[in-house]
């Protein structure tokens, strides 16, 4: 869930700032809707935004995309296993293997945010 969650969040802030708002001001506007999470409150995957998360630091720390990668691909056998749709963590899933594969596997999960703002 948190693997979905945080592909969201970094979907939504990375759509944002390229409409010219401002990081820390849609964080806010964020986190007094119902978009608000914990990756949104605690965790966020926009640099500037939060001090002391991974993204303040070069995404260097914190939960590495392999091992999320590594949970989204033992959740999705047991959706094939039980016959249960997953679409929203195989597209998660797809995210986290595009930014393994690029080589940044050891970096902190919430380094999607830096594979949206490459993709055009």
């Amino acid at each position: 869930l948190l693997g979905i969650s945080m592909a969201g969040l970094a979907e939504a802030m990375q759509l944002g700032t390229r409409l010219g708002m401002e990081p820390s001001v849609l964080s806010d506007v964020i986190n007094a809707s119902s978009g608000r999470c914990w990756s949104s409150e605690k965790y966020s995957p926009c640099p500037g935004v939060m001090e002391g998360v991974p993204s303040s630091r070069d995404y260097a720390g914190g939960f590495a995309t392999d091992l999320m990668l590594k949970d989204l691909g033992l959740a999705a056998a047991a959706a094939r296993d039980t016959g249960s749709p997953l679409p929203m963590g195989g597209a998660a899933q797809s995210l986290y293997a595009m930014l393994s594969t690029q080589g940044h596997g050891r970096l902190d999960f919430s380094a999607v945010y830096r594979l949206l703002q490459r993709r055009t």
